[in-house]
């Protein structure tokens, strides 16, 4: 019995994700694909805890802190 368990586990554990796997019936597979998309919304949509009102402390347009320029 261990011997069958260790060998679903080892192909489990061997699973990379192929674009394929949107397209097959096979349940590992479904798995992976719906695990990839999951991830990869995650990863695009950021973290949930991010400030709304960031503002980047580097602003390009303001005018502190402007370097002065020579007028010709």
């Amino acid at each position: 019995m261990l011997k069958k368990s260790s060998g679903k586990a080892k192909t489990v554990a061997e699973k990379t994700y192929q674009y394929s796997d949107y397209y097959s019936n096979d349940q590992l597979s479904k798995g992976m694909a719906e695990t990839h998309e999951q991830v990869s919304d995650t990863y695009m949509e950021g973290t949930v805890d991010r400030e709304n009102n960031y503002t980047n402390s580097r602003d390009d347009n303001s005018d502190e802190n402007s370097i002065p320029r020579k007028k010709h």
